[in-house]
């Protein structure tokens, strides 16, 4: 099978998987906020950032192995790959232990990172180091999936987990509805964990039985060192990621209160859903890009780069129009307008997502390249600025405030950082290309969103005007963005792609 119908099958399996459980996990939180209310949710989104934090433990060391592995998975080299899975495996055990061992560590300090806890919800602590369970236990089994990723296989981990969590999320549903009881909630949540990566670890194993092999080979030592190298400045942009990303429930917990907490996590679950959605796109298509890197001239990484770019741009920009229209009719029909949050802290949770979304390209793209090292110093730049101007802004503007300066230090220093070093280092020519398609995009972006709000505001707040709002956001955007582009390569090119995929069907 060639690299293009790998790509196709993982990102099918992965979009259709991940939209199937959305619709699940939408029932489930429906009856969650039902049946436990709205602090039972604010904490749930504490304890899913406090978590986040932790997961720094990781330091970036999957990404940088994932690396490693793109060269001997396209040359079949065994015997290499057996030595970076072994060391894969002895990391994640260090993890997967610091992250359970730190996480209860911080069980007498949650008062901290709420403004007013809760009263009325008994066994808080209990519930927090079920979290951590349910986090650290992963890591334990997690590694042998890398190698699926790898050779552009994803599709099979993707069913094994779409099925087992289908099944997790179903049972959760059950024992919520007859038992009201959230500790028996989070007791499924950890089986189902453990059985998931299990399940992958196993099939993995059938799939290459040499990972089972004992003769495991001492990693070369220039290779060790360029995963030394990778992953220490890994450390500095995972501690950055997750001071800017994984920090606002934090902050709005602190400074605001758990109720909006738990407001504030409905939006998040669905731009997470979003973020799956894409996510599991572009993991599908970053294996042929390592191998495309690993195998091909610069001029064809260069050109692969720009299409992926064009592509995440149109991706980016109507899912963003999308949410910045849909969000709240969507919310007040899910769950009652009393879940809306205010309008401007809508708009920046849009704007926030766009922002970070259009780094996809580029990030995708820096990773598959090996370019971990030159601008290691950023990330911890730009979770100075976030943390800073968030908290000063939270005590005057609440929401908005935190919301404000995660878009202020996103825009400071990643913004253009991130794109120069690849363009620097990776393609050896300056970047003004670009940022001068990125501007031209946003514009492109920016009418498309005003047209097609001026639509939307024609239709009715029921059930018939969300779907007429669907309508709108499905055409108008798309319709602008292919007069707008139709002269463009990449749209050829995109077109081209999408007919032999059709035809292939």
């Amino acid at each position: 099978m060639d690299r293009t119908e790998n790509t196709v099958r993982n990102v099918t399996f992965s979009m259709l998987s991940e939209f199937m459980l959305a619709v699940l996990k939408f029932v489930s939180r429906y009856v969650f906020v039902q049946i436990l209310g709205k602090a039972y949710l604010g904490l749930d989104g504490l304890f899913t950032d406090i978590l986040a934090v932790l997961s720094l433990a990781e330091l970036g060391f999957s990404v940088s192995i994932t690396y490693s592995l793109y060269r001997p998975a396209a040359e079949g080299d065994r015997e290499l790959i057996k030595s970076l899975i072994r060391l894969y495996r002895r990391v994640y055990q260090i993890v997967g232990v610091t992250v359970l061992t730190v996480g209860a560590a911080l069980t007498p300090f949650l008062d901290f990172f709420v403004k007013e806890m809760p009263e009325d919800i008994p066994y808080i602590p209990l519930i927090y180091l079920l979290n951590v369970l349910n986090t650290g236990v992963a890591y334990f089994f997690t590694y042998k999936s890398t190698l699926l990723f790898v050779y552009q296989k994803k599709y099979i981990d993707t069913m094994i987990r779409a099925g087992l969590t289908l099944l997790v999320n179903v049972v959760q549903i059950v024992v919520l509805v007859v038992s009201g009881n959230y500790l028996y909630y989070l007791c499924i949540l950890v089986a189902g964990t453990v059985l998931q990566n299990v399940a992958v670890a196993v099939k993995a194993d059938r799939l290459y039985p040499y990972l089972r092999e004992k003769d495991v080979r001492p990693l070369p030592g220039e290779i060790l060192q360029d995963i030394r190298r990778n992953v220490s400045a890994m450390i500095l942009n995972r501690v950055g990621a997750a001071a800017v990303f994984s920090t606002d429930n934090i902050l709005i917990s602190k400074f605001v209160g758990i109720i909006t907490t738990g407001l504030y996590s409905n939006y998040v679950m669905i731009r997470g859903f979003l973020n799956l959605m894409v996510g599991a796109l572009f993991n599908a298509l970053t294996p042929a890009l390592g191998s495309l890197v690993a195998t091909e001239t610069e001029e064809a990484k260069k050109e692969a780069f720009r299409r992926l770019d064009f592509f995440g741009a149109w991706l980016f920009g109507w899912l963003s129009i999308c949410l910045l229209w849909l969000f709240d009719p969507f919310i007040t029909l899910w769950l009652g307008g009393d879940y809306l949050l205010p309008r401007p802290a809508v708009i920046l949770i849009v704007v926030n997502f766009y922002v970070s979304s259009m780094r996809i390209p580029v990030a995708k793209t820096r990773s598959a390249m090996g370019l971990f090292w030159d601008e290691r110093y950023k990330s911890i730049l730009e979770a100075i600025v976030n943390l800073v101007v968030s908290v000063i802004l939270a005590q005057r503007w609440g929401i908005v405030g935190i919301l404000a300066g995660t878009l202020i230090s996103s825009a400071a220093l990643p913004f253009w950082i991130e794109p120069r070093g690849l363009y620097r280092y990776g393609f050896r020519q300056s970047g003004r290309e670009y940022f001068a398609r990125y501007l031209l995009r946003l514009v492109v972006t920016v009418g498309a969103g005003a047209l097609t709000g001026l639509l939307c505001r024609m239709t009715g707040e029921n059930i018939g005007g969300f779907l007429v709002k669907g309508l709108v956001c499905l055409v108008v955007p798309n319709a602008v963005y292919a007069v707008a582009y139709r002269r463009t390569e990449e749209y050829r090119f995109l077109g081209r792609t999408a007919r032999s995929v059709l035809l292939r069907r």
